[in-house]
């Protein structure tokens, strides 16, 4: 059945055409090997690829891998910032000239970037190294820092042209790179890159860190050996290169064991990569005023012999004024003993007027060179010591004489020996007990060494003179000494006045109320100038006040005027005393230099001090950035409106000496006799201010005595040194900041 099934089937096929026959099923054996050779063919086609993907893939991954040799090869980039120490340099250097110390570099220096050097280190694949500096960022940074201090200096000669009362259009910084130019034919950079400071470091002192040699690494590569002895671990970190260890002084980085140097890989390009500094260390930051109680007045009379020259000797009486050798000499008998010389003088002596010609005649009066009869005093008398009138060639002059009658009873007048040679600028001096006066024209010559010996600075706690225009000292005793300092205070109380209104806060016009406060003061012991509550008046007067009259009450006023507070005020005199660079001795309490009682039970009574090297300072701040200050100083009197009242100076030296331009008195129990003196004078080297300085005289008679003979010595001093004080430098340009400022403020005035 089966078997005919079967053939009937293969007939049934055998008559199907053969395009139409589908081929035969191979039987099951047949067919799995068919799919498993198939199933080969796809795994192959498939996974192949795969697998080289994966292959690829760990070998790319394999090159990303660090590999010290590779990674290394190539030019690394690190800088250096110079901002901070460009700017310290720019401080220090602008500091020495008035007002520098406010002017804000910071400002001028914000923009770091420009203060960046670069240095390159390049590794080659043959194990060599360089490490060099890049010049052209030296030079940028260089440049860059002249361009900032120019800004900053441009800056400071506005601040004291609007110091000197200029306008502001002289203070713009086009009108005073112009002043610049027309001063020193050069532009502000060019001058400063030639005369001005080394604000970074010379570049052929850095470029002696360069180096360049040879290279390996450990077995870990963790450390570069470089030269094959000192080493410095390292960290890679994509283009970032961190090297450490003071092994190799890499620019950025000290040597210290700890130091840090980052490097960035440089481009093909050239492109600098910012770098943080962040804490890395820097490789280019380098860098008993005793007042005598006196005795009750008493005179002791002395005939003197006097000579002049080698003429026979004449009699000439004195008075010794309290102490012995105090001598007052007679003016008459001086007169008579330099008849016929070259200085014989006329004299004339009526009620407490003395007038002198010192090109006149001499006529005698009667007495003159007749010895007191010492036995008695019955025909002399002589009034108390005082500053009489006395005009000289029609100059009024102020010395403390004593006037009286002499042995034929005829008014005659004592004088000081010093105060006579000051007056008619004339040698003499004591030999052997023996008045020897020097009768030619010979003007008259200090010699300190010889007063010092002979106790000059003992009637005094402190004494100093100097040119203030260039800052030199010529005498000083006890300089640094701090000492109580009265109404010379007002000195410091008109450097704050003058600063806020070059700011801008305050003007030399504005209306000024009277509180209640100062009309007080006004009323007290230390009054000068009376005022009433709710008075006004104005700045202008009040500073004419407070430095002419020496008024306490002007000074306080003008302190809540410009602080609200005299405790406020005080605070800026104490912030400029900071500014100015002055010591430790200088303390201030208060606007005046009155005394101050402590807020306590043993009622301690305390003074604003300074030394009178401080005090040199000071005035030479002032003589400098604000001279509108001589005047006020240098008036003899003045009228103040507004306060209904005419007030004198104080400053007998204004009278006494020809240039003589201030600038304070200052007077209480504890600070004794106190002046600051100025005095302007014209040399061929050109002008100098010179200021002497007494504080703590036992009276006016000595500090103004004294501040005369210092004042006469500092003009002695710069007349004789040098080609009658000729700059020495033979014309070439200053260098300093404040002889550059002095410079541009004198082409414009």
């Amino acid at each position: 059945m089966a078997k005919g099934y079967r053939n009937n089937y293969s007939e049934a096929w055998d008559q199907i055409p053969a395009e139409r026959q589908r081929p035969a099923r191979p039987t099951g054996r047949k067919r799995r090997r068919k799919r498993r050779r198939h199933g080969a063919g796809i795994t192959v086609a498939v996974f192949v690829p795969v697998i080289m993907v994966l292959i690829a893939a760990c070998f790319l991954l394999w090159q990303q891998l660090p590999h010290p040799k590779k990674d290394l090869i190539g030019t690394w980039r690190t800088g250096t910032e110079l901002a901070d120490t460009a700017s310290e340099r720019a401080g220090e250097w602008l500091r020495t000239a008035a007002l520098g110390s406010q002017i804000r570099l910071s400002e001028h220096f914000r923009d770091r970037e420009q203060f960046r050097v670069f240095s390159d280190l390049t590794l080659s694949d043959n194990g060599a190294f360089s490490l060099s500096l890049d010049t052209d960022s030296y030079r940028q940074a260089q440049s860059s820092a002249v361009s900032a201090l120019a800004g900053a200096l441009v800056e400071l000669i506005g601040r004291r042209e609007l110091a000197l009362g200029r306008d502001e259009a002289y203070a713009s910084p086009e009108a005073v790179k112009e002043a610049f130019r027309g001063a020193t034919a050069l532009s502000v950079e060019e001058y400063l890159t030639i005369y001005g400071p080394a604000l970074i470091d010379p570049l052929s002192d850095l470029q002696q860190s360069d180096r360049q040699g040879g290279f390996s690494m450990d077995v870990d590569g963790s450390r570069l050996i470089w030269d094959g002895s000192a080493s410095s671990g390292y960290v890679l970190n994509g283009d970032v290169l961190a090297l450490t260890g003071g092994a190799f002084p890499f620019y950025g980085a000290d040597t210290a064991p700890d130091a840090t140097a980052v490097f960035f890989r440089k481009t093909a390009a050239g492109k600098e990569e910012p770098v943080e500094q962040g804490s890395l260390k820097g490789f280019f930051r380098a860098h008993p005023l005793k007042l005598t109680a006196h005795a009750k007045n008493f005179r002791i009379v002395e005939n003197m012999t006097a000579k002049t020259g080698a003429e026979d000797a004449v009699t000439v009486k004195a008075i010794h004024f309290d102490y012995r050798n105090n001598r007052y000499l007679s003016l008459r008998d001086l007169a008579g003993a330099l008849k016929e010389t070259a200085r014989e003088f006329s004299l004339s002596i009526s009620g407490s007027s003395i007038i002198i010609e010192t090109n006149g005649t001499y006529e005698p009066a009667g007495g003159e060179n007749d010895p007191f009869d010492t036995e008695g005093d019955d025909i002399f008398s002589a009034g108390d010591l005082k500053a009489n009138d006395i005009t000289i060639d029609k100059r009024n002059v102020k010395y403390f004489t004593f006037l009286g009658k002499n042995t034929e009873g005829k008014a005659d007048c004592f004088i000081n020996f010093m105060d006579f040679c000051l007056l008619f600028d004339m040698n003499a001096q004591m030999e052997d007990g023996v008045l020897m006066l020097d009768a030619s024209t010979r003007p008259l010559e200090i010699d300190m060494a010889s007063l010092r010996a002979a106790g000059f600075y003992d009637e005094m706690r402190s004494g100093l003179c100097g040119d203030a225009t260039t800052g030199e000292i010529f005498d000083s005793w006890r300089a640094d000494l701090a000492i109580p300092i009265a109404s010379t205070t007002k000195l410091m109380s008109y450097a704050v006045i003058m600063d806020a209104v070059t700011a801008g806060e305050i003007t030399l016009n504005d209306d000024v109320t009277i509180s209640k406060e100062a009309a007080d003061l006004s009323q007290g012991p230390d009054r000068m100038i009376p005022m009433t509550e709710g008075q006004v008046t104005n700045v202008r007067e009040l500073l004419q006040g407070m430095l002419i009259a020496s008024s306490n009450e002007c000074a306080f006023a003008l302190a809540e005027h410009v602080a609200g507070s005299e405790t406020a005020f005080v605070e800026r005199m104490r912030a400029k005393a900071v500014e100015l660079g002055l010591s430790d001795a200088t303390t201030f309490y208060n606007c005046n230099g009155l005394p101050v009682f402590a807020d306590s039970v043993s009622t301690a009574k305390m003074q604003n001090h300074m030394s009178a090297a401080d005090l040199f300072t000071l005035s030479s701040y002032l003589l400098s950035v604000y001279p509108q200050i001589t005047e006020i100083t240098s008036k003899k009197s003045a009228a103040l409106p507004t306060l209904k009242m005419d007030i004198k100076n104080t400053n007998a030296l204004l009278f006494n000496m020809e240039g003589a331009t201030g600038l304070k008195t200052g007077t209480t129990n504890m600070a004794g006799a106190c002046v600051v003196e100025s005095c302007h004078i014209e040399s061929a080297g050109g002008p100098h201010d010179l200021v002497s300085i007494v504080l703590g005289a036992e009276d006016n008679t000595v500090r103004f005595t004294s501040g005369e003979v210092l004042l006469r010595y500092a003009k002695q001093e710069l007349l004789s040194g040098g080609d009658d004080g000729q700059d020495q430098n033979t014309g070439e340009l200053p260098s300093d900041a404040e002889g550059i400022v002095r410079m541009v403020l004198s082409y414009r005035s």
